[in-house]
């Protein structure tokens, strides 16, 4: 995979997003810093669509904009979804459908394989017998209708065809149920509304009365013994075996000669001519003379004698006897199915689950990760054969020392009954959530399956032990041939932390993303890692010099205070700087040349811009850079802390001259903007709006200066045109 290439346009929010990622053998991966609400969810949604296969449903969900662009092509080809592997942030009832494949090994899974396929052809068959459909499509979703059928007329306790195959004992001989369809018998509107009436019923009763009447003028018919259908059974065996040769000849009842087929078909002709002709039988056809009915109808015309199986008494059996006769007509297969199915099962329960992929997965994550519990299969056998999700059972032991619990000690639970209990905490449940993704990506590992993942703020609320857990295992699973990854982040410490332990190449893995105007950039990032590097190696650039004063700040703050500065009534270097972030005496006077003289101290550099002048005041350039240098879609870092700064000391200045009170200003030492505010509306309650807008300031702008390199994410995060549209504000107060 070198290239993965995206091109959506009213998809989820995003109105408009066209990308190139590019892949290496050495670097598979690349990171995306986004702010929260700006594109990563849906991102990851219209992904999650491709791997489903249902990229027709994406759309603009809210204001319903056309055209709906989607695609998503991996060098030049269109992504095939068993391609895409998105995992969210968090899933609650996620659970891995991977957990089969890694419980078996290569020549099991041939053994698998052969006998699904043996239970999908009769499957098949039955289906076709009985008109009931091995799998529909209902209101959306897929419902398995043929096997829970078969399940419950037989009451299996086991809900499994397969686990239950000794069960069907199949009648010595064909018989003609194998040509009456089920569903002509058993749709419920035929089932309920005709043969369950009480008319119907009746009928039924009066039908068999004159059968046995009938029945009686033929001596060699035995009711319940040798009945019509055993002689049709007998015709067709006749007829197959050219019985009627050289004079050969049936005696029915020691004074019938048949010597003939046609003679026995007459016979047999003549029998169901004076049932179907008897008024009982008009009678039950009458009553099946509708729509509903004629199904039914067609088939007791065919074959009267399953009247009798349509009473109340017989008609659960019935159920059965129709499935024992399809069987039986494909007996060969189904004994193969039954023989096979054997040697599979003998398998599984030899299976050592302490030695296959599932296991190592575990380990795997137990390396990682800490939970209270211990995890085993309960339904190996039909998580194994694909009839069940794999049933995790959690085994809790109150000992200190797991080692020391006997088999008594532990408490055992499933998932639903773990979560109907609420114990585990939400980072146990996140664990959790992780442990099944862990499945999923082994099994795509163990079957090199080529894999874009798309990971969608996957530390989001762990604490630094998880996070960095999540990262090893990112890292391992980055080293793959066959797997590529795109990693979105709103979280700066996690994207900075992720681009460095994954070692991604400078610039060309590291992404941005950013909104201008209606469309998402994905920009290399700007910086790194390093911006206060950036800055303190290019001072001829303005903006970066102004950037690096709330940080050569705290680096006096947390060092020492050389007191080297020139100003004659400042004396700390501290408290110069402090003057340029909180609107003082002396703000607006300090100057360049007290700028160099700490720089050089503290960074050693002072190679400013040729065009400042010693003697400029550093509060009228930060002014101007905010009045007129900063653009809507330049968001680098040092024009938001230029716009922050800008704020911060237009709104002091309005409330310093507003409350006019020096002397109580000068009081202030520390908190200066929040002490501010509050005498502001002590002072004047009713200027509701002035008030609302400095509000801002005190939320805003605090982090965003008292700057250091561990936090700047929350000026990262803020739009620059929040921040514009604050500094208009403050401005026109």
């Amino acid at each position: 995979m070198q290239k993965v290439e995206v091109n959506f346009k009213n998809c989820y929010g995003i109105k408009k997003l066209n990308k190139e990622f590019c892949f290496t053998v050495e670097h598979n991966v690349n990171v995306i810093y986004a702010k929260n609400g700006l594109m990563k969810t849906s991102f990851a949604k219209i992904f999650k669509k491709f791997q489903d296969g249902k990229e027709s449903d994406i759309e603009d969900l809210i204001f319903n904009n056309t055209p709906t662009i989607k695609e998503i092509k991996i060098n030049d080809n269109i992504i095939d979804k068993e391609e895409i592997f998105v995992i969210n942030s968090f899933e609650k009832s996620y659970e891995s459908n991977s957990i089969s494949s890694l419980l078996i090994d290569n020549v099991l899974k041939e053994q698998l394989e052969e006998v699904l396929n043996l239970k999908l052809n009769i499957l098949k068959k039955l289906e076709k017998k009985s008109g009931l459909k091995i799998s529909k499509t209902s209101l959306g979703k897929i419902v398995f209708e043929l096997e829970p059928k078969i399940i419950d007329d037989f009451s299996f306790q086991e809900k499994s065809f397969l686990r239950n195959l000794d069960t069907f004992i199949l009648p010595e001989e064909i018989n003609y149920f194998s040509n009456i369809k089920y569903m002509d018998i058993f749709d419920d509107s035929v089932l309920s509304k005709k043969i369950k009436s009480t008319e119907f019923q009746d009928k039924i009763d009066d039908y068999l009365t004159k059968s046995n009447e009938i029945y009686d003028n033929y001596s060699f018919l035995d009711k319940g013994n040798f009945t019509l259908p055993k002689l049709k059974e007998i015709q067709k065996k006749l007829k197959g075996n050219k019985f009627f040769v050289r004079n050969n000849k049936i005696l029915l009842n020691g004074s019938q000669d048949i010597s003939s087929i046609a003679e026995l078909n007459t016979k047999i002709t003549e029998i169901e001519n004076e049932l179907q002709d008897s008024l009982e039988f008009k009678a039950i056809e009458k009553l099946l003379s509708d729509v509903k009915g004629m199904a039914l109808k067609d088939t007791i015309e065919k074959y009267p004698e399953i009247i009798e199986e349509l009473t109340l008494n017989n008609l659960e059996e019935f159920r059965k006897k129709l499935w024992f006769s399809y069987l039986k007509e494909d007996e060969e297969n189904f004994n193969n199915l039954k023989i096979q199915y054997a040697l599979l099962k003998e398998q599984i329960d030899a299976l050592d689950i302490d030695d296959t992929p599932w296991k190592e997965a575990i380990d795997i994550f137990n390396a990682r990760f800490n939970l209270p519990f211990k995890m085993n299969i309960d339904n190996l056998t039909s998580s194994i054969i694909g009839e069940n999700l794999p049933k995790i059972i959690f085994s809790f032991c109150d000992r200190k020392n797991h080692d020391e619990c006997e088999d008594a000690d532990w408490v055992k639970l499933n998932r639903d009954e773990l979560e109907n209990k609420d114990t585990l905490s939400q980072g146990e449940k996140r664990a959790l959530y992780l442990l099944n993704i862990i499945f999923d990506i082994e099994k795509r590992k163990k079957e090199n399956q080529k894999t874009l993942f798309i990971i969608d703020d996957i530390a989001d609320s762990f604490d630094y032990k998880n996070k960095y857990a999540i990262i090893e295992y990112l890292n391992d699973i980055s080293k793959e041939d066959n797997f590529y990854m795109i990693i979105l982040s709103h979280n700066f410490d996690f994207y900075r932390t992720i681009s460095s332990r994954l070692n991604l190449p400078f610039r060309e893995n590291r992404f941005c993303a950013i909104k201008i105007d209606d469309e998402i950039k994905i920009e290399k990032e700007h910086y790194q890692n390093q911006p206060f590097l950036n800055w303190k190696n290019n001072l001829t650039d303005k903006k970066k010099i102004i950037a690096l004063i709330p940080f050569i700040r705290n680096l006096i703050e947390y060092g020492v205070d050389k007191k080297i500065n020139t100003f004659q009534t400042i004396d700390e270097d501290y408290s110069l700087l402090t003057n340029l972030l909180h609107f003082k005496d002396y703000t607006n006077t300090i100057n360049f040349m007290q700028l160099k003289i700490i720089y050089k101290e503290y960074i050693g550099k002072d190679n400013f811009n040729s065009s400042i002048n010693d003697t400029d005041k550093i509060y009228d350039l930060i002014i101007s850079i905010a009045d007129t240098d900063i653009l809507a879609n330049d968001i680098n870092l040092e024009n938001k802390i230029i716009l922050a700064l800008a704020i911060r000391l237009k709104a002091e200045e309005f409330m310093i001259n507003r409350i006019n009170d020096s002397v109580w200003v000068n009081t202030i030492t520390k908190s200066q903007t929040r002490k501010l505010f509050k005498r502001f509306i002590n002072d004047f309650p009713t200027e509701i709006n002035n008030k609302v807008i400095l509000e801002s300031v005190n939320i805003m702008t605090p982090e965003n200066i008292h700057l250091n390199s561990f936090m700047y994410e929350p000026l990262l995060d803020m739009d620059i045109i929040e921040l514009k549209n604050l500094y208009s504000d403050v401005k026109n107060l």
